[in-house]
């Protein structure tokens, strides 16, 4: 993966490098959390995960009959 500058200069970048992980990994770690949402598959996840969760408070405050 090739380093890209703005991610050195991010909040999230000096806590890793202070919490000891590599300038390498913090890279990466940087880069993946800025472009996890991008995917399709992700966005998917977490919606399915927000339907769930509204169905779950429907069934606990008996909005909805199990």
């Amino acid at each position: 993966m090739k380093e890209h500058l703005y991610v050195t200069e991010n909040a999230d970048f000096a806590l890793l490098l202070s919490l000891g992980f590599s300038q390498e990994d913090s890279t990466r770690l940087v880069y993946m959390k800025n472009h996890v949402s991008e995917q399709v598959e992700y966005r998917e996840m977490v919606a399915e995960q927000h339907r769930l969760n509204f169905i779950r408070w429907l069934v606990e405050h008996d909005r909805l009959e199990r």
